[in-house]
Parts: C-alpha cells; structure tokens; sequence
C-alpha cells in the first residue's frame, strides 16, 4: 500500500506501473499494488517522486478477524518495533488502535519464536502501521521509513507556502512537461516546480520568476543545493506582466497566492484576472496551476484560456481545485 497526496492517486499508479508493479486498485490517497522483490522496492522507493509512504500490507479486514501472519518476517525478538495508528470515522482510539494491534503481534511472535518481541516506541527498528477506516483496518509494516517520502533534500529555504513536492511533480506530469520546451512558473516562491522540472523531466529551458526579490533568492539557494541551477533561468518579475519578459511558453505551472489564510480573495482575484491575460497573449500549450477560489475557472476562460482538467486536490489542510488550461 502506497500514500500519496489525495487527489493525485493516478499519478502514483502511473509512477508505480512505471516501475513494474501491478497496480489492484486506489483509494483516497492510497494505491494498492503487488511487487515481486522488497529489495527493489526500496531502491525504487529512494527515487521516488509522487509517494509519500510505502506499507507491506499484513491485513486488512474487520477488527474482530484480525490476523498477523506474516509479520514475523518483519518483527522478530531481535527487532524493537513500535505500532502507529491512526483512525478516520467512529471507532476505536488512535491509542486503543495501537494497542489491540501491539498485542496482537507481540502473540505472533512470540508463537513463531518463543520470545516476544521488544517494544521501543521511540527508536523502533520496524514500524508497525495500523489504520482504522470507518469499519475496516488495515495493518502493515513501513518499508519507507518514518518520514514521509514528499521531503525533498534541497528545500533548504522555505517559502511560507510551500508547494508540496509531489504535488509540484504531479501537476508538472499533468501538463506533459516530459515533452515540453519551455516551462515556466511565474510565481515560483522557493522554486519547487523549476527544480522538480530540472530534476525530473529534463525540459531543455526552465525559467523562474517571483515579483519578490527574497523568494528568488530563495529558490536560486535551492537549486543550487539541487545541482540544478545553471538550468534554471531566474528572475524578478511580475506574473501579472509576463508578457513583457516572455515571448511564448508551452508549459506554465505554478502555485498562486490563495488569500485565504493571510490577504485578501478580492485582491487575489484581480490578481489572477491580470495574470490569466498575460498568459493568454504567451501560452502556446498549458497552464497548470491550483487555488481554492471558485472563481478561477470563469476568469481564465474570460481570458480565451480552455479547461483541459479540473480535479479536487488535498493542499496544505485544504481542499483545492487543480487545473489544467489550454490555450
């Protein structure tokens, strides 16, 4: 079983059917999928792009029909373990979860071994996740590791509204930037979209802009820290003005202000009505950008600009629109 970001569990399928594995089926966020070795699983799993967890499925199935077999090649006596749960829906406590399943596999082991396990919920050597969805539980052993995969090694500097990682590759996947020429985000903040375009698709020009000169700053940092950045062109420029610093485009992707949280809507809205007529008089290909406002959709096609897609996408504790829009 595989986590991702709700709302993009296609684009997890595609990354794991590209690895070799059969896909069996999605969930929200989540993908089910066979392999054949852990070893290169895991391997796969180092590089991996849109996942964010990774789980050897034990069980699932109803609380009362609860069996582990099979955990003993996981946990041993030898090998500290920890169980972490979680709960969607009425049911048992996240601790009581913890607890029930604990037991269960101390049982197991100590039927197999003679010896129970130790219990270590600090340092554990194998993680023992259990979730508990509405009536149904799922049990299995993290093969990830404890920190979720969407961590990406050069966001050294942050932007206080970062794009997710996985987010940023799915939506530059969504917008077939393995074909494009020229990508840009023209609200880059600390450059996740450029350096994941630099990283993983290999378009052969990415440019970089913000209208903040600090966030430039910030993304220059972090494709350096990428290796990536004498392949990123970067910029201080208004993303209401593109047209003045850019011919044409194929691909622009970016991750515009909310003014949800901090702001105004009314002044982001005026916002993205300057920023979808720039882009209309550049873009020869797609736009792919996300926001919570309901408006969006109506202002760019006021602009001439087609919706290609639209999908619901968990953002930042919040439920936003994903699209994609064509010229």
């Amino acid at each position: 079983m595989f986590s991702t970001n709700p709302g993009l569990e296609d684009v997890a399928a595609a990354e794991l059917k590209s690895w070799g594995l059969e896909v069996l089926g999605t969930s929200k966020g989540r993908v089910e999928a066979r392999f054949r070795k852990l070893e290169e699983l895991v391997w796969r799993l180092e590089r991996s792009k849109s996942i964010h967890k990774a789980y050897v499925l034990v069980f699932e199935g109803k609380l009362e029909e609860l069996e582990l077999d099979g955990i003993e090649l996981f946990v041993t006596p030898w090998t500290p373990f920890a169980v972490r749960a979680e709960r969607v829906g009425e049911g048992p406590s996240s601790p009581e979860l913890a607890a029930e399943v604990g037991d269960r596999v101390i049982k197991r082991v100590e039927k197999v071994y003679g010896m129970r396990p130790e219990v270590n919920l600090d340092y554990p050597s194998v993680v023992v996740r259990a979730e508990w969805y509405f009536d149904r539980v799922r049990v299995g052993v993290e093969v990830s590791g404890e920190e979720s995969l969407h961590r990406r090694y050069y966001r050294v500097e942050e932007h206080m509204a970062s794009l997710k990682p996985t987010i940023a590759y799915a939506m530059l996947f969504l917008g077939g930037a393995r074909g494009a020429e020229r990508l840009v985000d023209p609200m880059c903040g600390s450059g996740t979209v450029a350096i994941e375009g630099a990283l993983d698709f290999a378009v052969p020009e990415i440019m970089c802009f913000d209208v903040k000169p600090k966030y430039v700053k910030k993304a220059i940092i972090n494709s350096e820290v990428a290796r990536v950045r004498e392949l990123i062109a970067f910029g201080v420029h208004d993303a209401r003005k593109l047209h003045e610093v850019l011919d044409w485009a194929d691909l622009i992707v970016t991750n515009p202000p909310y003014g949800v949280r901090m702001g105004s809507p009314k002044k982001v809205l005026k916002l993205y009505e300057e920023f979808f007529q720039s882009v209309a008089r550049v873009l020869h290909g797609k736009l792919v950008m996300i926001t919570p406002l309901r408006e969006t959709r109506e202002l760019a096609e006021r602009s001439g600009l087609e919706v290609a897609e639209e999908r619901e996408v968990y953002h930042g504790d919040l439920w936003v629109k994903l699209f994609v829009f064509k010229a």
